[in-house]
């Protein structure tokens, strides 16, 4: 049974809701003119690549074998999370506020249903599960919504009473999702610094220019769109030490939902997402309401043509601090450390070119790249030697910090506290610079 406890000392976290008011802000006009345009308004001057149709793909095994084998699977992590939870005394040191936690639980009665989402753990994917399941979404494939449109549709605990959220949790089947702590930094650097998002340049960037740079330029503390990896670490272990400027993409995944408190009896893995996903949907009996032709096909589309919907929805606040060409190379070089797109296909586009490049051009040229990557297992390259050029930039002194803030998620949920690929890039020389952005 899931225990609220409610006297914990805990510190309140309040740079999420401002980041969100920030990102809302800014993004929101450019949605409604991207709205009333219909997509057009841009020039399209290039030749349109079309993917290639992909074969369907079978739902999920009917194998009890298989699904008894991916039970099992659920079993020994919850029941390491158990063991882990008696053991780890510092788990209550845990800086996120009770209301912080509420926002993260999403709730769905007709299926009693309890997710809690965390950022960058695949929390978009599953939110618009959960606004197909509420009927806010009348369509079966979660990929059909956009991305961009995810955050609407579903309820959260936020607001209700603890006795209330505690009697649903009791008669709720209730999962999250975790993934390897290192690998998690890295992604919210690179979705939230590296890559195009004047949102958080303007709220996170300034401040770590200003705080952990020492000879920072006034281009870079107005902008904050230069921030390297080293940067991001130190801010991140700065912050976590001393509960300033927190934020959710990059909090450790325990803080989100308590999981020594709430008894969650599924938790996932992104290392495993698709299959976890696949036995998710099927053991709770949702296959029939949620369903896929082609899982993974669909997901990298499906980044794909998120990385272009944003960019270009905060256009205008973009170029204020860089050409819209530098800004578009930057969300296609997101995609090749996410192992979207090979690192063999060049950017299709010319960088310091003057022509105007429309959205739906660009979504079209990513999708071809795309398709002539090559399958996911010959992309996996990309994010392992991304991680060893990101890591080989950090110095020992600052990873022995970094272990010990994110030792509790390693241990909570399964993960080396200090993972050999960490101490491999010590003595990585890349051969593609993925971090580079020199014309």
């Amino acid at each position: 049974m899931p225990v609220l406890r409610l006297a914990l000392p805990l510190k309140k976290l309040g740079t999420t809701s401002k980041v969100a008011l920030v990102v809302g802000l800014v993004i929101m006009p450019f949605i409604i003119i991207s709205l009333l345009r219909g997509g057009r308004g841009y020039e399209h001057n290039a030749a349109v690549h079309k993917a290639p149709r992909l074969e369907m793909k079978k739902f999920l095994t009917n194998s009890p074998e298989t699904q008894s084998d991916l039970r099992m699977r659920f079993a020994k992590r919850r029941s390491h999370l158990q063991e882990q939870c008696k053991v780890l005394k510092r788990y209550y040191d845990t800086q996120n506020s009770e209301n912080a936690v509420k926002e993260h639980l999403t709730i769905n009665r007709k299926h009693n249903l309890v997710y809690c989402a965390i950022e960058k753990i695949g929390c978009t994917f599953w939110k618009r599960v959960f606004q197909i399941l509420s009927g806010f979404k009348n369509v079966t494939d979660p990929f059909q919504i956009q991305a961009i449109r995810a955050y609407q549709g579903y309820q959260t605990a936020k607001g209700l009473p603890f006795d209330q959220i505690h009697y649903i949790l009791k008669h709720s089947k209730s999962f999250i999702f975790v993934r390897e702590p290192y690998e998690r930094l890295l992604s919210g650097y690179v979705d939230k610094l590296f890559a195009p998002n004047a949102a958080y340049w303007g709220f996170i960037g300034t401040y770590i220019a200003e705080n952990f740079r020492p000879n920072d330029t006034e281009t870079a503390n107005k902008c904050g769109n230069d921030i390297t990896f080293k940067e991001f670490i130190q801010y991140f272990i700065h912050s976590q030490q001393n509960n300033i400027r927190r934020d959710a993409h990059f909090v450790p995944n325990f803080e989100h939902c308590r999981p020594c408190e709430l008894d969650y009896e599924y938790v996932g893995k992104l290392e495993t997402f698709e299959d976890d996903t696949l036995f998710l949907l099927k053991e709770l009996k949702l296959d029939s309401e949620v369903k896929f032709t082609d899982f993974q096909g669909e997901s990298d589309r499906d980044a794909i043509r998120d990385a272009a919907d944003y960019v270009f929805s905060m256009r205008h606040a973009i170029t204020k601090c860089m050409s819209m060409h530098e800004a578009l190379f930057r969300a296609y070089r997101k995609l090749q450390i996410r192992g979207i797109i090979s690192k063999h296909i060049e950017y299709p586009f010319v960088r310091d070119s003057q022509r105007d490049i429309s959205s739906e051009e660009y979504k079209q040229e990513l999708l071809a790249a795309h398709a002539q990557s090559g399958p996911a297992s010959s992309r996996k390259d990309n994010r392992k030697e991304a991680f060893l050029e990101a890591f080989s930039t950090i110095p020992q002194e600052l990873l022995d910090s970094l272990k010990d803030e994110l030792s509790i998620d390693a241990n909570l949920f399964g993960y080396e506290e200090m993972p050999k690929l960490v101490q491999d890039a010590k003595h990585y020389t890349p051969t593609f610079q993925y971090f580079d952005l020199k014309m």
